[in-house]
Parts: C-alpha cells; sequence; structure tokens
C-alpha cells in the first residue's frame, strides 16, 4: 500500500502519461456495493483484483515460490462463486511455471505448466454467470495461447496450431464484447489492457512469420500488422494495469533481443528499450525477468561489463529460485565470452554445470560442460580442458534439445581430432604427451579457438564484440592462419576462417570485402570432402545479408542466397537457423517492396515536375516529326513505340522475378557468382 500510495504521480513515457498506481484496489461491501467511489453496482469479481496484483507483484519481485502457493490458495477457494477470478489465478500460476519451463527447457516444468495452464482454462469455460463471462472469455484466450507456446516445445505443432487460432478467436469475440461493455471504467480499463496485450502480441509475433506464412494467416483471418502489435503493446504498457508488467517484457524482448537478432534493431528501438526497462525496474525493484531483458539489452548494445554487473545483480537477489538464478550466469558467461575473459566465462558456465539444483540440470548440461571446456583451452589450461571435453558426454542428459546435440556432436569432433594429431606426432617421433611442445597442442589449439569462434558465429552474436575485441580477434585468428600449411588446413576450416573474417569485416564497415569473404567462404565449402550442412548453410545466409545492405541492395542476388541456405539448413541448431532464414526472407521481401513504392514515387514525382516542361515542347516536336516522317527520320513512330512496350514488358518481367528472362537472368547470376567463389577460392589456395 505504501508502494501503491508513493507512486500515485507519474511523468511521461513514450508519448503516454503514466500517472496510474501499482495496483488498483476497488473496495466492495459484501452485498457488491462500491465504498470507494460514487459508482453503482458493478460486477462482484472486480473487488477482487486487489489480489491479483498482489500475487503478480511477488512474481516479479522474485517470490516465485510465495506467490504460487498464494495463487493456488485463491484458485482452489470453492468458497469464492467468482470462477473467472479463480481461473485467472489459475493462469498467473501457470505464467510463473510458464516462464520457469521457458528458462531452463525442463520436461517436467513444461508438463507442470501445462497442467496448470489447461485447468486454468477448463474452470474459465465452466463459468455461466454473465457478469464474469468476458473475464472468463481473456483468461480462455491467454491460456490458450500460453499452452500453445509450450506445445510447440513438445514439438505438437497441430495441436498447437489449433491453441493459436482458438487464443485469437478468444481475443477477436473478447474485442466486441468489449465495446459493449456496461461495468464500471476501471474494469473496463483492466480488459482492454489485457486485450491490447494479446491482440498486440499476435500481430507482432505473427508478422515474423515467413511471407507464405503470413499470407495464409491473413486468409485465415488473423492480423500480422507488426507496427499495430508495436503500438498496442506500448499502450497496455503504460495503462499500468494487471497485465501491464507483462506487456512490458514482451516490448523488451523485441526491442532488445529479436530486433538485434534480425539485424533490424534501430538507435530508437535502442533508446526506447532503455527508458522502458529502466522505469519498469522502478516499479518491480530487482525483478529476475527485468534483470534479464535488460542484461540481454546491454549485450546487444555491446556494453558487456554493465551486462555482466546486471546479470550478477539477478543472480545475487533470486534467492528463492536457486535454478533460475544459476540461469543468470548463462548471460554473465556468454558476455565474458564476447569480451574473450576465457577465466571468468569457465568460472561461469562451470558455475552452471556444478550446480546441484534439479532445475539446472534439465537444461543443457552438456553444452555447459562444452563452453567451460573451450574457455579453459583458450585460457591456457590444456589439462582441464581435455578433462571437460571428456566429460561432455556424460553430462549430455537432454538429446531432444539443439544444444545438447551440438555440444556432443563438437566435443567429439575436437576429441578425434586431438586424438589424431598425437597419433601422428608419435609416429614422427613425438611423445605424444599433453605438455609436448611439438605441432600437435599448437594445432589443437587453433582448432579449438577456431571452434570457438563458430559457436559465436552460429549463435549470430559477432555483432556484438565491442570495437576492441574485434580488432583482437582479427589478430588472433590471423596469427594461426598464418601458420595454415604447417596445420594443413581442410577447406571447411578455411570456410569458417573466411565466414569469420567476413562478418568481422561486414560490421567493421567494409561490405565490398565482407562479401569478398563471404564468397570465398562458399569456394571452400563446395571443396570441402564432408560437406557441414550447417557451415554450408551459414555462408549462404551471411552473403545473402551482405547483397541486401549493399548500395542498392541487391534483392534477386539476396533472395536467391537465401533460398540456397534454406535448402542446405540442417543438423542441430537446424530450428534456429530456419527461423533466421525465414525472418530474413520476409525481410528481403518487405524491403523490396518498399524500395519499388519509393521508386514508384520518385519516378512520378519526375513526371508531375517535367510535365509541364513536355506540354511546351510538345507542339514543336509533333511539327517536326510530321515534317520529318515522309523520310523515316520521325522521333516517334512503329519502332519506338513497339520497343518501349517490350522495354517494359522486359522490366516488369525482372522487377518481379518471374517469367523466363528472369530465370535466364538467374542462371547467367548463378553462374557468375559461382565463377567469383572458385576464383576466390583459388587465389585463397595459391597464396598457402
Amino acid at each position: 500500500l505504501v508502494e501503491r500510495t508513493r507512486r500515485q504521480t507519474r511523468g511521461w513515457l513514450l508519448g503516454f502519461p503514466l500517472s496510474a498506481p501499482l495496483s488498483r484496489s476497488i473496495s466492495m461491501s459484501s452485498s457488491g456495493e462500491v465504498t470507494s467511489s460514487g459508482e453503482k453496482k458493478i460486477p462482484e469479481w472486480g473487488g477482487q483484483y486487489e489480489a491479483l496484483y498482489k500475487g503478480l507483484h511477488m512474481v516479479f519481485t522474485n517470490k516465485f515460490e510465495k506467490a504460487e502457493d498464494y495463487f493456488a490458495k485463491f484458485a482452489h477457494d470453492e468458497k469464492n462463486p467468482v470462477l473467472s477470478i479463480r481461473a485467472c489465478h489459475l493462469l498467473l500460476n501457470g505464467f510463473v511455471k510458464f516462464f520457469r519451463a521457458l528458462s531452463t527447457w525442463g520436461k517436467q516444468a513444461i508438463d507442470q505448466a501445462l497442467n496448470v495452464i489447461w485447468e486454468a482454462e477448463a474452470l474459465a469455460a465452466s463459468t455461466t454467470e454473465q457478469s464474469d463471462f468476458l473475464g472468463a472469455k481473456l483468461v480462455r484466450a491467454h491460456a490458450t495461447l500460453q499452452g500453445a507456446f509450450l506445445q510447440i516445445l513438445q514439438k505438437r505443432f497441430v495441436k498447437a496450431a489449433y491453441n493459436i487460432r482458438c487464443s485469437w478467436k478468444f481475443f477477436e469475440s473478447a474485442m466486441e464484447d468489449l465495446e459493449n461493455f456496461e461495468g464500471p471504467n476501471e474494469i473496463k480499463a483492466e480488459h482492454r489492457a489485457s486485450v491490447k496485450l494479446g491482440v498486440g502480441a499476435f500481430n507482432l509475433i505473427l508478422s515474423l512469420m515467413p511471407p507464405l506464412v503470413i499470407t495464409v494467416t491473413n486468409m485465415l483471418g488473423f492480423s500480422t500488422n507488426r507496427q499495430l502489435g508495436l503500438r498496442l503493446l506500448r499502450e497496455a504498457y503504460v495503462e499500468n494495469r494487471l497485465m501491464s508488467p507483462i506487456a512490458g517484457q514482451v516490448l523488451l524482448i523485441y526491442l532488445s533481443t529479436i530486433s538485434a537478432m534480425l539485424a533490424e534493431q534501430t538507435e530508437e528501438y535502442r533508446k526506447e528499450a532503455d527508458v522502458v526497462v529502466e522505469d519498469i525496474l522502478k516499479r518491480h525493484k530487482n525483478g529476475l525477468f527485468f534483470l534479464w531483458t535488460k542484461t540481454a539489452h546491454l549485450r546487444s548494445c555491446r556494453r558487456h561489463p554493465e551486462a555482466i554487473k546486471c546479470a550478477k545483480q539477478a543472480e545475487s537477489v533470486c534467492k528463492d529460485a536457486p535454478g533460475l538464478a544459476m540461469m543468470s550466469a548463462w548471460q554473465s558467461g556468454w558476455c565474458n565470452m564476447l569480451m574473450l575473459d576465457w577465466a571468468e566465462c569457465k568460472k561461469c558456465f562451470l558455475k552452471i554445470l556444478n550446480s546441484e539444483h534439479k532445475m539446472t540440470q534439465d537444461g543443457v548440461p552438456g553444452f555447459y560442460c562444452y563452453a567451460a571446456s573451450l574457455s579453459a583451452i583458450n585460457g591456457g589450461d590444456m589439462k582441464e580442458g581435455e578433462e571437460l571435453l571428456h566429460r561432455v558426454d556424460k553430462a549430455c542428459k537432454n538429446f531432444d534439445l539443439p544444444h545438447e546435440q551440438y555440444a556432443k556432436k563438437m566435443a567429439k569432433k575436437l576429441l578425434e581430432f586431438l586424438e589424431s594429431a598425437r597419433r601422428k606426432e608419435k609416429s614422427t617421433g613425438g611423445s605424444g604427451s599433453s605438455s609436448s611442445t611439438k605441432t600437435y597442442p599448437d594445432k589443437f589449439i587453433s582448432e579449438v579457438y577456431l571452434q570457438n569462434m563458430q559457436l559465436i558465429v552460429e549463435w549470430n552474436f559477432v555483432k556484438y564484440f565491442p570495437d576492441d575485441v574485434r580488432a583482437r580477434v582479427r589478430k588472433e585468428i590471423g596469427v594461426w592462419y598464418s601458420r595454415r600449411v604447417e596445420f594443413r588446413w581442410t577447406h571447411e576450416q578455411m570456410a569458417w576462417y573466411h565466414l569469420l573474417m567476413s562478418h568481422l569485416t561486414f560490421y567493421g564497415g567494409n561490405k565490398t570485402k565482407a562479401l569478398q569473404l563471404g564468397l570465398a567462404a562458399i569456394g571452400h565449402v563446395k571443396k570441402a570432402k564432408n560437406r557441414a550442412s550447417t557451415l554450408t548453410a551459414q555462408c549462404y545466409f551471411f552473403v545473402s545479408i551482405v547483397y541486401l545492405n549493399q548500395s542498392p541492395p541487391d534483392f534477386d542476388r539476396a533472395a536467391r542466397k537465401c533460398k540456397r541456405a534454406r535448402e542446405k539448413c540442417s543438423g542441430a541448431l537446424a530450428k534456429r537457423m530456419s527461423f533466421l532464414l525465414h525472418a530474413l526472407n520476409s525481410r528481403i521481401a518487405r524491403l523490396r517492396k518498399e524500395h519499388e513504392e519509393q521508386a514508384k514515387t520518385a519516378k512520378n514525382a519526375r513526371k508531375t515536375g517535367a510535365g509541364e516542361e513536355d506540354n511546351k515542347g510538345r507542339v514543336n516536336t509533333q511539327e517536326k516529326n510530321d515534317n520529318a516522317e515522309a523520310n523515316g527520320e520521325g522521333e516517334g513512330g512503329l519502332f519506338s513505340g513497339t520497343f518501349g512496350y517490350v522495354g517494359g514488358a522486359v522490366g516488369s518481367a525482372v522487377n518481379w522475378g518471374w517469367g523466363a528472362m528472369a530465370a535466364d537472368e538467374e542462371s547467367d547470376d548463378a553462374v557468375e557468382e559461382d565463377k567469383l567463389e572458385k576464383s576466390h577460392a583459388m587465389n585463397d589456395e595459391k597464396s598457402s
């Protein structure tokens, strides 16, 4: 109550007033009459919102177990006749479990969350009272949406799609009911914010889908307007209602993480994320949800020391949930890796790995072990690094998760590489021990360093390197590259080197050189004996991004490379890569459309500006043509009109990318690109 009273007056954020208190108090008498205002009778469930606010505030201040007990107590209170409120308590209880499941990838956590969510949906569906029917409908909408996300994690895509459709229908119906709602303004505002959260999240999430999926969803009646989604989420957040913190969290995840991952983050997004995250942390001090999001935001802004400090703060304040607290070390580990602080990086991942908390072990312990082994070897501790590599296979438990599959595969590859190098060293008279100063330790360390950079490339984190670290990586990888003949680097290793250098050069500002290096990487991939599908997809993916960022953008080649990347996409991280490729495909289509519209607008503007001059000169031109027509020297005539028509048709075919002429052009471009790729690879071989 003190907290609520202290925040009665707020400033402005992003053009919207934040004058509402932290929670709403609608006190009621037992007969249902309002005692704190002069309004007439309101629905009975209105006075119970205070308990919902109190429980949700526990969640956002890291009192997770206490919040779960609190929600369960109210949800199973059979003396409460308002079923929609009981269902809402169950829904928020499921939200806590939903967050745990998403944070730790635990199967058991997902099952527990789904059980509570479906129980909330069933209880809301049993509501018969007209007075709380809208509230029950919104509970069902949010419950089916949360359940669908968890079903996607379980790979039950058909059921997930059905529940997503049901959720959208509930929200659509709730929007119609909201217009005719006759209750008090406070309750109507609560429902309006809940609807804005749901509809805004739908628009934002569906707008990230591939163009074909967007077309189909639009035909089915879904809305996929990203700007509308962001606007609704902003409005839901600044209204400061029950669901406002969740709306703010969804908004922050897009502004700080998804937009950066899809290369769509702008300076305006960063500034907005700064304002929102600071404001929301004032409302819910040291909230783990928001500290994690702030850490990701600072990392995307390449402010890694601040991000590490924020992650440590999240770890220290979350005493109620040690499993979730350990996940803060995950954030710190990545930030330290991006700063090449190998000792701190190893410490963070080992801390998670050695944690005895069951929730942590339900995650990806094999990946923690693999990341710690890379950091140990890069930090100079070969012995500990090798021990951790041998430990990866036993640590892997959840093989249906891509992180575990990736860690096991790469650790096995490193161990085979090490054994092969030792056998060769023994055959040439080396000792074969780990302390040997022969060639194989350096060769192995170079492979570990390259694999660590490969990990950063595959997670699309090269863009988060600070400028000084980017220069350091370029220098260190250059040292190993200078010894490529001595180490007998394969085409696959050469491809990873060129792909990494392409990333570093691109984010350093030299797009022309980045394209040359990317094409060289593709050339080496084509010559590799065992073509790694992940590497092939990564090469085509990044070259597509470079083409898209040229001036002017080369949309045709960007789309073609993106298509080839989708064809080659497979392996442990295929789902993550597939999402990025579909998002890139959507971006290419959207930018192409915008570019064509801008060109069309500019052309019309030129025509309008030149119209008067054309009218003045038209009479003189016509007279000249009439005089010269007999000699076949006219400036208009049959041939000019015919070629103009054909030229327009060809231009349309090329612009749209359809038809035989476009196919011929694509074939010619593909041949030209193949020549470029091979030439870059051959030049690299000659220098070797």
